[in-house]
């Protein structure tokens, strides 16, 4: 009989432990991976070195490799601003193409579709400026100062063939333009009694060229470089920033300390985006400079003259700096106060002695293209590795390791395409 107490103490005592044990599961690590965290509609796209494109799918870990004809070697490719184009700019042939990567973003969701080359092509002599803005191309073409607007909502379409703009009163110069809300395009002139290469002004067009607004006293000496996020339009200039809004208004941003209007010490490339109200300009010799049109302010966010490229996330939260040096400096986009950096080894941008050699504005041209070896989602930074077989990916915030990518040998350039849902 005295088993019977001893035997029921032991269940109770074994229950006990079973519930605390049902109640209190295995801890899980908390962190997302990296698969769970970028989107599924990102891809990064990958050139070989006979400019042949790949697609891959960096959350599948899967390459796709359409079988379309290459990308013109040494063409200057953009990508639109919804993720889904390449406009690849093949400047010396007079040749402007447009490649769909099949990545259609619908707010919510996204679908993926062959990736393939437009038919409808461009040609004009000389097309060189690129700039974009809420789903509007603007490409200046410097042959005959004709433009070129393109609207992604018709490049989707099977009719869409391009068509280019003659502004009124054009002269043939190095120019540069920009999309503004209201469908106004603002774009650079030559002043009547100047002869060199380069404009001193800019009118705002409508889109059969005829010049709807412009302000004569807001002249500098010389302009390279431009902007949009829609509502103002910024370009470089030797004074400073000359800047033109969407409700015709015209000003110049005069220069800070150093900036000057000597060779090198001026900002030739203006770059910014649909999301940030400020916008970044960089003087060779200088470094990067915050430009507010609001507040017709500037601030120096990097000091050097070692900059390689500079350009910012996808959903333009981030300012991302790349060093000859190999440092890597991320930025907050709205502020230019920096987060973090770190020193990362990446495959060669470009050739290095032949940046050197660059004059003043190939070297601001230069800067305006997208860095072919880093690239960027909203939450993850791209690294093409010194070996070009593989890709390093980064968390954007900490610059930490969070996964590689295997991708096609001797691969040369890299770009982020695609989007993120919301």
């Amino acid at each position: 009989m005295r088993k019977l107490p001893y035997l029921l103490s032991c269940l109770v005592v074994a229950a006990i432990f079973s519930c605390k044990n049902d109640d209190e599961p295995l801890a899980e690590d908390p962190t997302p991976t990296f698969e769970e965290t970028e989107s599924e509609w990102i891809r990064v796209a990958a050139w070989d070195s006979q400019s042949k494109i790949s697609k891959i799918n960096p959350t599948a870990g899967s390459t796709d490799t359409p079988d379309v004809s290459p990308f013109v070697e040494g063409s200057a490719n953009y990508l639109s601003t919804s993720g889904r184009f390449i406009v690849s700019i093949d400047r010396p042939n007079g040749k402007v193409r447009f490649f769909d990567t099949g990545l259609e973003n619908h707010g919510d969701h996204g679908h993926e579709y062959s990736a393939k080359w437009l038919n409808g092509e461009l040609e004009a002599p000389l097309p060189t400026h690129f700039s974009a803005s809420m789903g509007n191309i603007v490409i200046f073409n410097d042959g005959d100062g004709s433009i070129a607007l393109l609207k992604e909502s018709i490049m989707e379409t099977p009719s869409f063939q391009p068509s280019l703009i003659y502004p009124e009163g054009i002269t043939t110069h190095h120019g540069a333009g920009v999309w503004l809300i209201g469908d106004k395009l603002a774009i650079s002139y030559q002043a009547p009694d100047e002869t060199g290469s380069l404009p001193q002004l800019v009118k705002l067009l409508d889109l059969q060229g005829k010049v709807i607004a412009e302000d004569p006293s807001v002249r500098v000496t010389n302009i390279h470089g431009d902007a949009s996020n829609g509502k103002v339009g910024v370009f470089g200039a030797t004074e400073g920033i000359l800047a033109v809004t969407a409700s015709n208004e015209f000003k110049l941003i005069d220069n800070i300390a150093p900036l000057e209007p000597t060779s090198g010490n001026w900002m030739g490339t203006v770059k910014g985006h649909d999301n940030l109200n400020v916008f970044y300009g960089w003087a060779r010799n200088l470094g990067i400079f915050k430009i507010n049109p609001a507040t017709n302010g500037m601030e120096r966010v990097y000091e050097g003259n070692d900059v390689i490229s500079y350009f910012f996330s996808a959903d333009g939260t981030h300012l991302i700096i790349q060093k000859t040096n190999h440092d890597v400096l991320v930025l907050k986009a709205d502020t230019g106060v920096q987060s973090i950096s770190k020193n990362i080894q990446a495959a060669t941008n470009g050739n290095p002695a032949a940046r050197e050699r660059m004059t003043e504005f190939e070297a601001y041209r230069k800067m305006a293209e997208e860095n072919p070896v880093l690239s960027a989602s909203e939450k993850f930074l791209y690294i093409l590795e010194p070996s070009r077989n593989k890709i390093t990916v980064r968390d954007i915030q900490t610059l930490e390791k969070v996964h590689d990518l295997d991708i096609p040998e001797n691969t040369q350039n890299i770009m982020r395409i695609g989007f993120q849902t919301k």
